[in-house]
Order: structure tokens, then sequence, then C-alpha cells
């Protein structure tokens, strides 16, 4: 069996394609993968900006409050 370090590097020669693929591949061997929001979720969220019960942020201004610039 390959070591994760060979694995990694395999991964690296990948185009971006096979990487999303990868990727997908393995977040939906996991059990408790993040998947994101539902349907349902989206839509709440879209009425809620629609509403103006909350304000859309910019993502520069979103990378700025979670400490990515």
């Amino acid at each position: 069996m390959a070591t994760l370090s060979e694995v990694t590097k395999q991964a690296d020669t990948l185009s971006p394609e096979e990487k999303a693929g990868l990727v997908s591949h393995l977040l939906d061997s996991l059990l408790d993968a993040p998947i994101g929001p539902d349907d349902e979720e989206a839509l709440r969220r879209d009425e809620e900006m629609n509403s103006g019960e909350v304000q859309p942020i910019s993502h520069e201004q979103f990378l700025s409050e979670v400490g990515r610039t």
C-alpha cells in the first residue's frame, strides 16, 4: 500500500479536473463530511438577504474578517 506521502506526490501531478474528482471521492468516503447547505438553508439565507434582515459582505471583507488578508 502506498504511503500518504507517495499518494500526495501523485495527487500533485493530477490536472485540476482530476484533483476535483479526487477531492469529491474522498469527501464522499467520509461519514460526516460537510456537504454544505441544503436547498432549504439556501432559500432561507436568500430570503434573509432579500428582506434586509442580514446584509451581504464582499469577498474581500469576508477574507479580512477571517484573517486571510
